[in-house]
């Protein structure tokens, strides 16, 4: 090693390939809580369309097992790709995985809490789609999911290059 190596502008774009990154991640663990959303209300109520919040137990079931399985999903894309070879914790190796799983478990619980909030909320006020209020939750618990889970679960800077990469 030979000591951190200069700015050469091309910091600013690896942070935001990792936020790309992690948004694919993330997108694609919504995807699949969505697809067990939306398979597990055609299974109960033989439509995607519910009559109000009467029916939220039901749908909090749904989101929980949904969420759960795309939070891993997100997980275990990131850990292959965001963030190979980044951060402290990563380097600690599978040993160390479970630990990790489950800190994004508890960082991804926060946005989750979110995404169905905002779900029930407008599922109360304006009689939208469970499906449609989990895609706005989504939106507005991105950001927060992502910088907590940087520093939390994989401790690599959120906003700027990890210093592993600016090892000569």
């Amino acid at each position: 090693m030979t000591g951190p190596r200069k700015s050469d502008g091309s910091d600013a774009g690896r942070v935001a390939f990792r936020i790309v990154e992690f948004a694919v991640a993330s997108g694609t663990g919504f995807l699949i809580a969505e697809t067990v959303l939306v398979l597990g209300m055609i299974a109960t109520y033989h439509t995607t369309k519910v009559s109000g919040l009467s029916d939220s137990p039901t749908i909090l079931e749904l989101d929980a097992l949904g969420l759960v399985t795309g939070v891993t999903a997100a997980f275990l894309i990131n850990e292959r790709v965001t963030v190979r070879g980044l951060g402290e914790e990563r380097r600690r190796g599978r040993a160390n995985w479970i630990v990790r799983l489950c800190k994004y478990q508890i960082v991804s619980l926060l946005g989750n809490l979110i995404i169905v909030g905002v779900q029930l909320a407008l599922l109360a006020t304006a009689s939208l789609s469970p499906v449609f209020g989990s895609v706005v939750g989504a939106v507005v618990s991105y950001p927060v999911t992502y910088a907590v889970s940087m520093r939390f679960v994989w401790r690599v800077p959120a906003l700027r290059a990890s210093p592993d990469l600016q090892q000569a």
